[in-house]
């Protein structure tokens, strides 16, 4: 099972969190600035987000939106509150250290471990968590806000209970060690990719240059649909997202991608490019109709 919505990655304080922030419109002012700077149609890493290193991710201007109408919701904020670490001292108290751990969870390569880190996590919310919602009841009336330590208890273990269940999806590249430190920093949520009625995930391509005045450059190409990566010489050369990829043509026999704002990825000394190009092209379309879902499911699904 992969859950859609993460409630301590994709938590709404921490999309639009600023440092002294004293109101909820302090808040919603960061959001609706970030809407505008990434503009419609983009999707881009969010390193100023709290715990960037601990959950690396990638936002679009749809989910600010999404976030401002949680926060203006009385009963939603509170609880998304609850489930957002201590920023000056996440490991301070101990529920703070596990929504800190909930976050970490992500960056852990073993698989054992981060099924431990969660469980962890979930116990003490399930034990321990009295203290630390009478203290979100308190910061919440502060601002105007009322709600119950039975209330926030029953809705935070409701929505962190979809944790224990959920798998951590695999990185987007296990062939080379920097294709995979690329994708900790670029991708959407995995849970999204893998909804009835989408196309396939075709899993990884690998499109070696088999021409003979190619042999020796050892030209790779491999495919997935998050991104191109070109590795040259067993080194990687070029990793692009398919979002940033215009068009896909050929030219003078050499496959060509179109990059926006950037230089073209030009692929030669294939012997039936023609057939590269369809291979390339369908996994450009399956990839293109993922990101176009994944924001729009992102704009309109419901919190659990």
């Amino acid at each position: 099972m992969k859950i859609r919505f993460h409630p301590v990655a994709d938590n709404p304080i921490r999309m639009a969190y600023v440092s002294g922030w004293t109101s909820i419109e302090d808040l919603v002012r960061r959001l609706d600035r970030l809407e505008r700077e990434i503009g419609i149609g983009r999707v881009c890493p969010a390193p100023w987000e709290p715990f960037f290193k601990e959950w690396p991710t990638c936002r679009h201007a749809g989910i600010y939106a999404w976030a401002r109408a949680q926060l203006e919701d009385s009963a939603e904020f509170p609880v998304h509150l609850a489930l957002f670490p201590d920023v000056d001292n996440p490991c301070a108290c101990p529920m703070s250290r596990a929504n800190w751990e909930l976050l970490s969870v992500r960056t852990e390569t073993s698989r054992i471990t981060q099924e431990l880190m969660t469980a962890s996590a979930l116990e003490m919310w399930e034990t321990s968590a009295t203290g630390w919602l009478e203290q979100i009841v308190e910061r919440c009336a502060s601002l105007g806000i009322g709600t119950s330590v039975s209330y926030l208890r029953e809705q935070a273990l409701g929505r962190l209970s979809a944790l224990m269940h959920a798998v951590p999806g695999d990185e987007i590249f296990d062939l080379r060690p920097e294709i995979a430190r690329i994708s900790q920093i670029h991708g959407f949520d995995p849970g999204l990719l893998q909804m009835d009625g989408w196309t396939p995930d075709p899993g990884t391509i690998i499109l070696p240059v088999d021409g003979l005045t190619h042999g020796l450059a050892h030209e790779i190409l491999l495919l997935n649909v998050h991104q191109v990566a070109l590795l040259r010489g067993q080194k990687l050369a070029r990793c692009v997202g398919w979002e940033m990829v215009t068009l896909i043509y050929l030219s003078e026999g050499s496959v060509v991608f179109d990059i926006r704002d950037e230089s073209p990825l030009v692929v030669a000394g294939y012997e039936h490019p023609d057939q590269v190009l369809r291979t390339v092209q369908e996994c450009h379309r399956t990839a293109t109709e993922r990101i176009l879902q994944a924001v729009a499911t992102q704009v309109i699904r419901v919190t659990p």
